[in-house]
């Protein structure tokens, strides 16, 4: 059953149209966390009332002992909205919640969570309109009305699923008949959409359709992030479909970011929807290079390693970007602490993995390695030493410096992994997770190590004058932003008994109906020319004719019923 609104402002149960794609009462751990983030929002509303009143008290008070009570009851509010948004930030920083079971071995992906919103009542002013601009009776627009008020009660709930995405879709491409129909240019409507910031809980009402189109954005990029979280990494279709939804994500917050200028929350900012953006290519990218170790199993083979490593760098490099995004000024108080150390995790992680494949290569067996000319040529190409420092050695021909070489990188693998669990061990929130993230370091490290054992040397102590050598990130796939098309999600005119949106809409101005009746004339008839079905246009009136007579003025009247007798 589902809500809807009634004349006298009150809300009614009736079935909802909507329900394909939308589930509310489905009980999942997604759902719970969707649950807790609105309480958590429905605190923080308060706990901010709360703070206004005290501080126009403050300000409006004179006596001293008042103000003294006040300031107190200001710290206590101010300390409970400190806690509030830290536990809204620790909801928004659970990366265990949206991961697929079958990917426990996988590293863990963030997700955007959802924005809240609450109801909204178009029936009051939409039926005013009708009866003001289109000049019939705005209560045969009840069950219109009712369908917008159960699709967008349905939009809030939706499936993590394809279904969910094409019912958010399709409440957005409505919205652009709504734009059409009621919201006439340079005219304010008096609807109000109130939503909450996904990152910081504050809420904003606004009555600019915008605001509503651009959250509904959101939420299908946000949606399209969880779809991705949600694949079975463990399968190469798994991570076809993880890398379609990452792409997709970014190619809807790039739409937001470019369309919807001067957002006024903070999770719809500029600087963070770019910084979102970058997020979701680097997931991307990651499951890129996954599906490859996937594809290509624990290969040993000199092409292979090489290919991995160029692949790690490009992961290393592109989580490098995001991590300077999130460390941003503009949104760094914004966004959940434990981004930041995530993202330079991963940054150091897949860089220690690229540097562990060059040293794999170049320590394979020797049936297997190139020639030793054919080995310098694909250094050159993948690293990027620096013949001005002493600390890039060159690989030579030379068996110790070759050994010297391979440890140089496992060294700094070593050094890498050390950096990333030491993050991992001051970061509250991924260690309130399951372990996941720190089992995969442990691996990493062992194998580093491992494979240092094999060209260990009692004369080791050269290695600290050298450093590895940087490598070139490539990729055999480089991500990019998906465009979504939403015109293939084809949606019903819920007012489309008001005539084609192309001539009835707030754009035109219109004047009352009127009932005109024409005496036909044996030699000229009625004395116009219509065009069109109905609504047919005047686009032809004949002088001293019975159409001329009865002020029929071409171009400007449409008929809309034609009766003859």
């Amino acid at each position: 059953m589902e809500e809807k609104v009634n004349n006298n402002g009150q809300y009614s149960k009736v079935d909802n149209p909507f329900k394909k794609g939308c589930n509310p009462s489905y009980v999942t751990a997604r759902s719970k966390l969707q649950q807790k983030r609105s309480r958590l929002n429905d605190d923080i509303i308060k706990e901010l009332r709360l703070r206004r009143g005290a501080e126009n008290l403050l300000r409006a008070t004179g006596n001293k002992e008042i103000k003294e009570k006040v300031l107190i009851e200001l710290g206590f509010v101010k300390s409970k909205l400190e806690v509030l948004r830290g536990d809204l930030a620790e909801l928004n920083s659970s990366v265990k919640t949206y991961q697929n079971e079958n990917s426990s071995q996988s590293v863990p992906m963030i997700t955007l969570g959802l924005k809240e919103t609450k109801d909204t009542n178009f029936q009051t002013v939409f039926m005013d309109y009708i009866e003001e601009h289109y000049s019939e009776s705005g209560s045969l627009y009840s069950q219109p009305i009712d369908k917008l008020h159960a699709l967008r009660k349905a939009i809030r709930t939706p499936e993590r699923s394809e279904a969910g995405i094409e019912l958010l879709i399709t409440y957005y491409n409505q919205l652009g008949l709504i734009q059409k129909r009621f919201y006439p240019p340079g005219r304010s409507v008096p609807v109000y959409f109130t939503w909450y910031d996904s990152l910081t809980g504050v809420h904003i009402t606004q009555k600019t359709l915008g605001y509503e189109k651009g959250s509904v954005l959101f939420n299908i990029g946000a949606l399209y992030s969880q779809l991705g979280t949600a694949q079975d990494r463990g399968s190469v279709s798994g991570l076809d479909k993880a890398i379609d939804y990452y792409q997709r994500s970014a190619g809807v917050l790039k739409y937001l970011r470019d369309r919807f200028t001067h957002a006024p929350s903070r999770d719809m900012s500029t600087d963070t929807l770019t910084l979102l953006i970058q997020l979701m290519l680097s997931q991307a990218q990651e499951c890129v290079y996954e599906r490859m170790i996937l594809n290509l199993g624990p290969s040993t083979k000199f092409s292979d390693c090489i290919v991995f490593s160029q692949e790690a760098a490009m992961v290393a490099s592109m989580y490098e970007e995001t991590h300077n995004a999130v460390s941003s000024k503009s949104v760094r108080n914004d966004v959940p602490a434990s981004w930041l150390t995530i993202t330079i995790m991963k940054s150091n992680h897949y860089l220690a993995m690229a540097h562990y494949y060059l040293a794999s290569a170049l320590l394979t067996s020797k049936e297997l390695l190139p020639s030793f000319n054919e080995i310098v040529e694909m250094l050159e190409k993948v690293t990027k030493r620096d013949a001005k420092s002493s600390k890039h050695i060159q690989y030579t021909e030379d068996k110790a410096r070759q050994r010297l070489y391979c440890r140089s990188h496992l060294n700094y693998v070593i050094s890498l992994n050390e950096t990333a669990e030491k993050d991992y061990s001051f970061c509250r929130m991924l260690r309130s997770n399951d372990d996941v993230f720190l089992n995969v370091l442990h691996t990493a490290q062992e194998n580093a190590q491992t494979l240092l054992d094999k060209v260990s040397d009692e004369r080791d102590f050269e290695d600290i004058f050298v450093s590895a050598t940087p490598i070139v990130p490539k990729s055999t796939q480089l991500v990019q932003i998906t465009v979504s098309d939403f015109s293939k999600f084809k949606v019903e005119d819920f007012f489309a008994d008001l005539g084609p949106i192309s001539v009835f809409s707030a754009q035109h101005e219109w004047t009352s109906p009127r009932t005109v009746k024409l005496t036909k004339d044996e030699k000229n008839g009625f004395g116009f020319t219509i065009k069109g079905d109905v609504p047919s246009v005047v686009i032809e009136v004949e002088e001293h004719s019975s159409a001329q007579t009865n002020a029929i003025l071409d171009s400007t009247v449409y008929i809309t019923k034609l009766l003859w007798w």
